[in-house]
């Protein structure tokens, strides 16, 4: 709800870690959230879902980032 009125680089960054934190379920929403435009810091949530030991949502997120740097 929060992101329908700011895009924010904080509301993204934890809509994401909520998604992580849901478990296998919402992988498949985590990954669609992140292959739309947003603010969030995709580096930072895969650092913090490793440390949480969510291990594949930060595969799903380091795997986002490396696909975005061979496209720059």
């Amino acid at each position: 709800m929060a992101r329908s009125m700011l895009k924010e680089q904080m509301i993204d960054s934890e809509l994401i870690f909520a998604y992580a934190k849901c478990g296998q379920r919402y992988l498949p929403e985590l990954e669609a959230f992140i292959s739309e435009p947003n603010q969030a810091d995709i580096q930072k949530c895969g650092d913090r879902c490793f440390d949480e030991k969510q291990y594949e949502a930060s595969k799903i997120l380091y795997q986002h980032i490396g696909n975005n740097h061979k496209l720059a």
